[in-house]
């Protein structure tokens, strides 16, 4: 009987011990151990890794799809470790493994989710992720990627499609009858340098489906689906610790048009210029550029000056307002130089599958534009997965 009543008290314990593997840290000076001069790395997707440097004095940064994010941490009364992401403190429980040497768990205070870790002379590699969406100790959230996204001197390389429906307005008979779809193919190719500046080489191929153009004859001929010319910019950039945008660069025109209609068979190229600000209030700024044909099969001349104003401010969670019409005033014209939309926008940046994608809605009203015929009214859908450049890798 004793011998009985004794087998049962092992089997309790040794099922309490296989139930209860993990062991609460709790002690400061072991949660700063883990942290201090520690370097953390995470695979967000498939050939895709973040890499967290964490110091003994509190601070830390974060690399991930080409950018960089601040991160701190501090241990609170709980004997908790804390990270700040995304402007806010989150707090996880960390245990150590009763089982298996140099394996620890953190638990996510706020909501329960759990990740797994492995600690190897001050390196730490993270097993699974917790809310992508939320970011974490060795991932950016979605809003902290939405900031980077907004600012056009981040080295963050992104596809950009974007779909823009568009209708017009005009004294001309029918103007007020015309609409338009196009596709516009955007990239970023940002090639990353030491004093933490970027330059990027930027071009954008439009496919027009049913551009409508007047024909000299009362009407008009609507055409597609053929390719515009291919703008493109090519600019350093740059964002200050205080916060300042600021960059410049050459701005161009590549006569690359399948219909005649739909282009000047011209040459263009310019300087711009890029002047910004940027907080945790979100950014604001504008991008002025000038062109000139330089050459070209085309009988007619470019003079053109642009400004895009930019803004983004965030909403929590990967939502923005934002929005970036292009202004333009034509000096080849003797009169109506000014094209002029007012823009608003909604923007959201999700994680899907490891990786990030923007996704923005904007409508742009065209306030002043060409008497004759001109755009009224323009919506844009975008969606903008992000990409790792190669090139940046160790940058």
């Amino acid at each position: 009987m004793n011998l009985d009543l004794l087998s049962l008290v092992l089997a309790l314990v040794a099922g309490n011990a296989a139930a209860q593997p993990w062991i609460p840290v709790t002690e400061d000076a072991e949660i700063r151990a883990l942290f201090s001069d520690t370097v953390m790395t995470a695979e967000l997707k498939k050939g895709v890794t973040a890499t967290a440097h964490y110091n003994s004095d509190g601070s830390g940064e974060l690399s991930a799809w080409d950018g960089t994010f601040p991160r701190q941490w501090k241990i609170n009364d709980e004997g908790q470790a804390c990270i700040l992401i995304s402007g806010k403190f989150d707090c996880f429980l960390i245990e150590r493994s009763g089982s298996k040497e140099n394996e620890y768990r953190a638990t996510k205070v706020a909501t329960g989710e759990t990740v797994v870790f492995d600690v190897h002379d001050q390196k730490i590699s993270t097993k699974g992720s917790m809310n992508a969406e939320a970011g974490g100790a060795s991932q950016p959230s979605a809003e902290e990627i939405a900031a980077k996204l907004s600012n056009p001197t981040a080295p963050v390389m992104t596809l950009g499609n974007n779909i823009d429906y568009i209708t017009y307005k005009g004294k001309l008979p029918g103007a007020s009858d015309q609409s338009a779809t196009r596709y516009l193919f955007q990239t970023s190719f940002p090639f990353k340098l030491s004093n933490g500046g970027t330059i990027f080489f930027r071009p954008a191929i439009p496919v027009m489906f049913n551009e409508p153009v007047p024909n000299g004859h009362g009407g008009f001929d609507s055409i597609g689906t053929d390719i515009g010319d291919t703008g493109f910019d090519f600019s350093y950039g740059i964002t200050t610790p205080s916060g300042l945008l600021w960059g410049g660069g050459m701005v161009g025109t590549i006569p690359t048009a399948t219909d005649d209609a739909l282009g000047k068979d011209l040459w263009a190229v310019g300087p711009e210029i890029l002047l910004g600000a940027l907080g945790k209030w979100g950014v604001v700024g504008g991008i002025i550029s000038h062109q000139w044909d330089v050459g070209g099969s085309g009988e007619g001349e470019i003079n053109l000056t642009g400004i895009t104003y930019f803004y983004a401010f965030p909403l929590g969670g990967g939502w923005q307002i934002a929005s970036g019409p292009s202004i333009s005033y034509d000096h080849t014209r003797k009169s109506d130089n000014w094209t002029i939309p007012l823009g608003i926008g909604i923007a959201k940046t999700s994680i899907i599958k490891g990786r990030p994608w923007k996704f923005q809605l904007q409508y742009w009203n065209y306030v002043e534009a060409a008497d004759a015929f001109a755009p009224q009214h323009q919506f844009r859908l975008s969606i903008s997965p992000v990409v790792s450049a190669p090139w940046n890798e160790g940058k």
